[in-house]
């Protein structure tokens, strides 16, 4: 059964803690990338939002207006936006109330509290005012949505002409799935609740329809270190954690993060970044 928006509200606010306190920093509920020039691994944690940046000040060198839709607990927009030349005050959105007080909670211990606003709301009926942003993101929270296409609607209504959407997420190959690959990609949306996997062709095709047009493709699964297992042992670990007694959502979390990695492994999902300017 396809994810609804209470359930995916439902797997953040009972896992968002968990994934804080497995990682120590909040920074890590996005993966690390270990681009070149990367040397540590917060470097690579933040490797995302430095690639985000960097499309930021490309458009707006200074005085930027942007909004992170899918925010988490607002680690990427507490990054980027100290380092921008003078923004403007800076709104993140998330669907779970647990995430967008934890957010709010992290931008007033970074004294940011002033400059951020975070807020429970959904992204693709974001309360926010059309046409002003100069540019809107969102980090691994599209494949969230249980109607992408309304996704991009919305972010193309809140962007000024000329300004950016910037992604970086999972989408699917586009080509035929083996037997096993389909098992895996479906284990994958199951367990951490995503529903919205698309492909580049699909991503493109919706923005398109709302006046975006995709001016980067960049693949950024070469940068990952993945760590997938033998198939074989895999499919034993995930039959069995089916059949697992324990209840708490963080199993189905881990199952799924086991077949995220199978999938990269595999080239069933790719990594990406992609950039659409609006029209």
């Amino acid at each position: 059964m396809p994810a609804s928006r209470d359930a995916i509200r439902a797997y953040y606010d009972r896992n968002t803690k968990l994934f804080l306190a497995f990682n120590r920093r909040a920074e890590n509920i996005h993966r690390a990338l270990w681009m070149d020039g990367v040397r540590s691994r917060g470097e690579a944690m933040n490797a995302s939002n430095e690639l985000i940046r960097a499309e930021i000040e490309n458009l707006a060198p200074a005085r930027a207006r942007i909004a992170d839709l899918g925010c988490g607990v607002g680690a990427s927009l507490l990054h980027i936006l100290p380092r921008l030349q003078n923004p403007q005050p800076a709104c993140g959105l998330t669907l779970s109330p647990v995430q967008a007080r934890l957010a709010q909670q992290f931008a007033k211990e970074a004294h940011l509290d002033s400059r951020i606003l975070f807020i429970e709301a959904d992204f693709t009926a974001a309360p926010l005012t059309g046409g002003v942003f100069d540019a809107v993101y969102s980090v691994e929270a599209v494949v969230h949505a249980t109607e992408p296409q309304n996704y991009f609607r919305e972010a193309s209504r809140l962007l000024r002409e000329s300004g950016k959407l910037i992604l970086i997420d999972d989408y699917q190959a586009n080509r035929p799935l083996s037997r096993s690959e389909d098992r895996w990609l479906k284990a994958y949306i199951e367990g951490w609740h995503v529903p919205g996997v698309l492909t580049v062709e699909q991503a493109s095709a919706f923005a398109r329809a709302s006046r975006l047009r995709l001016t980067k493709n960049q693949n950024l699964t070469p940068h990952l270190r993945l760590r997938h297992l033998p198939d074989a042992l895999a499919r034993t670990l995930l039959l069995i954690g089916k059949y697992l007694p324990l209840r708490h959502p963080i199993l189905p979390s881990m199952l799924g993060s086991m077949a995220l990695q199978q999938c990269l492994h595999m080239g069933v999902i790719e990594y990406r970044l992609l950039v659409f300017v609006r029209e």
